[in-house]
């Protein structure tokens, strides 16, 4: 699966709502918050799975894929209000 792929299905298992809106999505900004919120959750579980675990980069992959989920929600929105 590509960063893009996988950056398309996180965020439609955490905003189901919004799956249809997100498999129809292809511009070039798009892809790559995709792409930056796959890296960011994958590290945030490779982190996670640590045995030792670094609290503090997990907190902040945390706060950037909850950033990366806003941008996308921003940029579902105003898609929306386009059409």
């Amino acid at each position: 699966m590509s960063l893009i792929e996988l950056g398309r299905a996180r965020p439609a298992l955490v905003l189901p709502r919004h799956r249809e809106q997100l498999r129809g999505t292809m511009d070039e900004r798009m892809c790559e918050l995709f792409e930056a919120y796959a890296l960011a959750s994958t590290t945030l579980d490779k982190l996670e799975r640590e045995m030792t675990r670094r609290e503090h980069l997990i907190h902040e992959y945390r706060q950037i894929s909850l950033d990366l989920q806003a941008e996308v929600m921003t940029m579902l929105a105003l898609r929306k209000d386009k059409s």
